[in-house]
């Protein structure tokens, strides 16, 4: 009989010893998955002011100028407005390059929000043209 129980307790522990690490591992490899998607996401938890489809719409326009002429000059601007926000914003070039035989641009988005004038945000990008005439985000 004190075989049994010897059996039976050693069963016992044995599941538990395995379901507790497992639990851990388990535990981590979500942790790490969260993590790994914040790594991705720039923005994920941002709680400031945003940018209305509206203001996007500007902006790309704005851009759009800059990238039409193909003699841009570094240091040109082209300015912004969001007509229902209030947002304002300025696309700059910032320097040409090239890059795997593309024409390329490295821009600077800056945008001040109405709501938060104390806080404007900025932003480079670069921009290469392929050979389609597009131009896309690096």
């Amino acid at each position: 009989m004190t075989d049994w129980r010897r059996e039976t307790n050693f069963r016992a522990v044995g599941w538990r010893a395995w379901v507790k690490p497992a639990l851990v591992v388990g535990g981590l490899l979500s942790t790490w998955t969260i993590d790994a998607h914040a790594g991705i996401d720039p923005f994920r938890g941002y709680s400031g002011p945003r940018l209305s489809k509206q203001d996007i719409a500007s902006g790309r326009a704005a851009a759009e100028k800059l990238l039409t002429e193909d003699q841009a000059q570094v240091g040109r601007s082209e300015n912004w407005l969001g007509p229902a926000s209030g947002n304002t914003g300025t696309i700059s070039v910032l320097h040409d390059f090239q890059k795997r035989g593309m024409k390329c641009r490295q821009l600077r988005s800056q945008v001040h929000y109405k709501t938060a004038p104390h806080a404007p945000r900025s932003l480079d990008f670069g921009v290469c043209r392929i050979s389609t005439g597009e131009w896309k985000l690096l």
